[in-house]
C-alpha cells in the first residue's frame, strides 16, 4: 500500500513540475508579415519567429485574398494555419495597387480607390477569424509632392475600416511623404533600412501607447 502511495505521490509530482515549466517557460512570439515587402519589418521583436512567407514585393490586395480564400500553402506552411498560431500580424498592401493606377493617369480614380478600400475590407474581415494580441496595418505614402488628396483620401477611408477591427492603423505618410533620404531608389516607394527604421519606430510608439 505504502508503495502505491508513494508512486502516486511521484507521479502527481511530476505532473506538477510539467504544468509548472509549461507555464513559467517563456514562449517566443509569433509574428507574421504578409503583403509586400514592406510588411518584413523583422526587428520589431529579435527574440520573436518571424515569419514572411506570404510577402511579395509584387503582391496586390487581391492576391491576398486569394491566397487567404483558397488557404495556400507555401513550404508545407499554409496561410490559416500561420494566421491560427500568430501572435502579432503586420499587413502591408497596396502600394502596388495604387501606383499603378496613378502612374496610369487613370480616370476615376476615386472610384478605383473605393474598391481598394472594399477589396482591403474583405482581407480584414477575413483575418478577424483568428486571434491576435497585435495586427499592424500600414497606410500609404506619397513618393512625389504630388497626387496628395489622393493618398489623404485613402488614408481616411483605410484607417476608418481597420478601427471598426479595432486594429493598429500605421500612418506612413506622416514620415515617408515625399521624403527620398528613406527610398532605395528616386521615383519606387520601396524603402532602405532607414525607412524600415521609421516604421520600426511607429510601431513601437503606438505599442507603448496601448
Amino acid at each position: 500500500m505504502k508503495k502505491i502511495i508513494l508512486i502516486l505521490f511521484l507521479f502527481f509530482l511530476c505532473l506538477s513540475c510539467y504544468y509548472i515549466y509549461q507555464i513559467t517557460e517563456p514562449k517566443n512570439t509569433n509574428i507574421t508579415a504578409i503583403g509586400d515587402s514592406l510588411a518584413n519589418i523583422k526587428d520589431i521583436d529579435k527574440t520573436a519567429n518571424f515569419n514572411n512567407q506570404f510577402t511579395n514585393k509584387d503582391y496586390r490586395i487581391i492576391d491576398i485574398l486569394n491566397i487567404l480564400k483558397y488557404n495556400e500553402e507555401k513550404d508545407d506552411e499554409s496561410l490559416h494555419r500561420l494566421l491560427n498560431n500568430t501572435d502579432t500580424l503586420i499587413i502591408s498592401v497596396g502600394m502596388n495597387d495604387i501606383y499603378y493606377k496613378i502612374n496610369d493617369n487613370t480616370k476615376e480614380i476615386y472610384t478605383y480607390l473605393n474598391n481598394l478600400i472594399n477589396e482591403y475590407e474583405e482581407l480584414l474581415k477575413g483575418i478577424s477569424k483568428y486571434d491576435y494580441q497585435n495586427v499592424y496595418v500600414m497606410g500609404y505614402y506619397n513618393i512625389t509632392s504630388k497626387d496628395n488628396d489622393l493618398f489623404t483620401y485613402v488614408n481616411y477611408k483605410l484607417n476608418k475600416v481597420v478601427n471598426t477591427y479595432n486594429y493598429t492603423f500605421l500612418d506612413l505618410n506622416k514620415t515617408l511623404y515625399d521624403n527620398p533620404k528613406f527610398y532605395l531608389k528616386n521615383n519606387e516607394y520601396y524603402l532602405n533600412n532607414e525607412g524600415y527604421k521609421q516604421i520600426l519606430k511607429l510601431i513601437v510608439e503606438k505599442t507603448k501607447k496601448s
